[in-house]
């Protein structure tokens, strides 16, 4: 599947564009019906990958991708992808097209640049890790050839989900 973000603007799967401010029945019309999940309030396509949430207007308020590193769908933005390019990379790229304010409310886990209304997450950083690691070999625990561990690297060195919304969407 080829996707494209497209910030303040629209998210494109495989040439359907799905607008920010669209009308749900016109995304309905475009890509079928999401799976709805109440106490989110968001609907859920492509094996819930894909979430969509939408204003008291049913208009498209926020696009988020949900499968990270090791998800099925490769989301780009500005010519790269969101999920293979490294966390910091993909951080200064966004940082230069933002060119201002960023909210960093996680401690490096969650990111708002919003001058462009994107937004990246992940649940560890790698010093997150390190220092995990670090208590695992306190505690006895060997860290060598452990497969969780790899796994919490690679995701810690990665974003899990990216976002886009409407213009203000991070500035509620």
């Amino acid at each position: 599947m080829n996707i494209e973000l497209y910030p303040l603007e629209k998210v494109v799967v495989d040439g359907v564009s799905i607008d920010l401010g669209m009308e749900q029945s016109d995304v309905e019309a475009a890509i079928g019906k999401g799976q709805y999940v109440k106490p989110c309030d968001r609907y859920y396509y492509y094996h819930s990958e894909m979430a969509i949430s939408y204003n008291n207007d049913r208009k498209v308020e926020f696009i988020e991708f949900l499968g990270g590193i090791d998800g099925s769908l490769r989301p780009a933005i500005y010519g790269v992808s969101a999920f293979d390019t490294p966390a910091n990379e993909l951080a200064e790229l966004l940082k230069q097209k933002n060119n201002g304010e960023i909210q960093d409310l996680e401690r490096g886990c969650s990111l708002s640049f919003l001058n462009i209304s994107v937004g990246v997450y992940r649940s560890a950083t790698p010093s997150d890790v390190a220092e995990m690691i670090e208590e695992m070999k306190a505690n006895g625990i060997s860290t060598d050839n452990n497969k969780d561990v790899e796994a919490d690297i690679r995701k810690a060195n990665h974003w899990e989900t990216i976002g886009i919304g409407t213009a203000g969407y991070y500035r509620r």
